[in-house]
C-alpha cells in the first residue's frame, strides 16, 4: 500500500533532501531518484527492474515525468520500500506553476478519457494491413515471372512491414489494452510473426530511447538511436571520448552518399539483431520463458512464410530481386519517419539533460510532421512524435487532442514546438548530414 498521510508527515520531519544532495547519487552503484517530491534509493532495485537498467538513466534527478510516462498507477505501491525522504522544494513560483501545468495536461487527457483506446480502430488497422499484403501475395502467386509486378508486390510487402511496425509500436507501448499481458501477446503476432522483429529486443532498445532521446550518455547509456558511428554522425558531441584514429571516418565524411542506402539495409539489420537476441537468457524477455518461446516461434514462422512466398518465384534472379526489394522498402519507409522525428534536432549531454525537465527534453529533441491524412497513415501517428514521447501510452487516435493541449502549454511558457512537412523534415535531415560530414575534425582524419 502507499504511504499514508500520517506516515508521510513523520517521514518528512525525519529527512529533507536538497536537489544538490540528490544530484550526487547519479551512478548505477548509488542511484537516487525523485518522484512527485519524494526521493527514493533505487540502487538495488534497478538490477531487478522489469524495464532493465533504463531506471538508472534518471539517477540523481527528478524522474516524475518519465515515471508517469511508463508506469501504471499500481506501480506506486512499490515505491514505499525505497523511500529516503522529501525533496526540498526551493524552486521559483514560476517553476512550480509550470509543473502544475504539466500535471493539468495529464488530468485533462484523463478527463477526456483519451487514454482509453478504440478497439474498433485498432481492428481496422489490422484489417488494413492485411489488405495491403493480400494483393502482394496475389501478384506473386499469379505473375511470378513478371519483373514489374514482382517489384510492385515487393513494395506492397515493404509497406506492410512498415505499417505492422507502427501497429506493433502502439501495442508494445500498451496503448491498446489495460492488461499488459494482452498487449504482449498481440505484439507477438504483429511484431514477431508479421514483422519479423523481436518485441522484447525492440522494447528494451526503444524504451531506452524514450527515456533519453538524443542524449549522448548517462550512467546507463545514452540514446541507442543516435549511436550509429562509424556509419552516421548525428552530433559532434558524439565524437567526444572516441578514439578517432581507430574509426573509419571516411564513412562519416561521405555519409551523405550512404544515408539512403543505409536506410534500405536497416530492416535487414533489425531482423538479424532480433535473431541474435533469441540467444539471451529468458530473464531479459518481457514475459520470461513463455515469452521467449513465443518469440522464437513467431520469428521462425515469419521467415518460413517469407521464404515460402519467395519460393513461388521460379527465377532465382527474380526471387532475389523480390526479397531484397521488399526488405529495402520496409527499411526505407520506416527509416525516413524515424530520422525525421529526432535527427537534426538538439543533442544533449548527460549534464545538459539534468538541467531540463522531461517535457522540455522531448520538445527540444523531437520534431513533428504536419498532420494530414497521408502523414497520419504513412507515419503511423508518429507525425505527433512529441506528444507520443510525452504520453507514450496514449492511443494513436487521440494524439491530435493531446497536440492541442500541449501547444497551449508551449505558448504559455514560450517553449518552441517543432513541426514541418515530411519532405521538408527529411530535407533538413539531409542538409544536417552533409554538414556533419564537413566537420573539421572529420575532414582532418578521414
Amino acid at each position: 500500500m502507499c504511504i499514508g498521510n500520517d506516515d508521510s508527515v513523520r517521514l518528512r520531519r525525519t529527512r529533507q533532501v536538497t536537489v544538490a544532495e540528490l544530484s550526487k547519487h547519479d551512478l548505477k552503484e548509488d542511484s537516487w531518484i525523485a518522484i512527485r517530491g519524494r526521493v527514493y534509493d533505487v540502487t538495488d532495485f534497478g538490477r531487478k527492474h522489469p524495464g532493465g537498467e533504463i531506471l538508472y538513466t534518471a539517477s540523481g534527478s527528478d524522474a516524475t515525468g518519465v515515471f508517469n510516462a511508463f508506469h501504471p498507477k499500481s506501480t506506486w505501491n512499490l515505491l514505499k520500500d525505497f523511500y529516503v525522504g522529501e525533496l526540498k522544494d526551493d524552486r521559483s513560483q514560476e517553476a512550480k506553476e509550470y509543473d502544475a501545468d504539466i500535471a493539468r495536461m495529464r488530468m485533462e487527457l484523463q478527463r477526456l478519457h483519451a487514454f482509453e483506446s478504440s478497439k474498433l480502430y485498432y481492428l481496422w488497422l489490422v484489417a488494413r494491413n492485411l489488405l495491403i499484403l493480400t494483393p502482394a501475395i496475389a501478384l506473386v502467386m499469379g505473375f511470378p515471372n513478371n519483373p514489374f509486378l514482382l517489384v510492385l508486390a515487393s513494395i506492397l510487402v515493404g509497406l506492410f512491414f512498415q505499417q505492422c511496425g507502427w501497429l506493433c509500436h502502439d501495442i508494445c507501448h500498451h496503448q491498446l489494452f489495460e492488461k499488459r499481458g494482452w498487449n504482449n501477446a498481440l505484439g507477438l503476432l504483429i511484431g514477431n510473426l508479421f514483422q519479423g522483429f523481436s518485441v522484447s529486443w525492440w522494447k528494451t532498445k526503444h524504451n531506452h530511447h524514450h527515456a533519453v532521446p538524443n542524449v549522448t550518455e548517462t550512467c546507463a547509456g545514452g540514446d541507442p538511436d543516435i549511436h550509429t558511428l562509424p556509419m552516421l554522425l548525428w552530433s559532434e558531441k558524439l565524437l567526444e571520448g572516441e578514439d578517432l584514429d581507430r574509426l573509419p571516418l571516411f564513412l562519416v565524411r561521405n555519409q551523405w552518399l550512404f544515408y539512403f542506402p543505409l536506410l534500405c539495409l536497416a530492416r535487414m539489420s533489425w531482423l538479424l539483431q532480433s535473431i541474435v537476441y533469441m540467444s539471451e537468457p529468458s530473464t531479459v524477455f518481457i514475459g520470461g520463458r513463455a515469452m521467449k518461446t513465443g518469440e522464437i516461434t513467431g520469428l521462425v514462422l515469419h521467415h518460413l512464410l517469407m521464404f515460402t512466398l519467395t519460393w513461388r518465384i521460379p527465377s532465382w534472379a527474380l526471387a532475389i530481386l523480390f526479397y531484397c526489394c521488399a526488405q529495402a522498402t520496409g527499411g526505407l519507409l520506416i527509416g525516413i519517419v524515424f530520422t525525421v522525428g529526432h535527427n537534426a534536432m538538439e543533442v544533449l549531454t548527460a549534464d545538459e539533460m539534468k538541467m531540463t525537465d522531461f517535457v522540455r527534453l522531448q520538445l527540444r529533441t523531437t520534431r513533428n510532421v504536419t498532420p494530414s491524412w497521408f502523414s497520419d497513415f504513412f507515419t503511423g501517428g508518429l507525425n505527433y512524435q512529441v506528444e507520443h514521447h510525452i504520453w507514450p501510452t496514449l492511443p494513436r487516435h487521440n494524439l491530435p487532442e493531446a497536440s492541442r493541449i500541449l501547444k497551449a502549454l508551449c505558448a504559455k511558457h514560450d517553449i518552441p514546438y517543432h513541426c514541418m512537412g515530411l519532405y521538408e523534415g527529411n530535407e533538413e535531415v539531409c542538409r544536417f548530414i552533409r554538414r556533419m560530414s564537413s566537420l573539421e575534425e572529420v575532414k582532418k582524419r578521414a
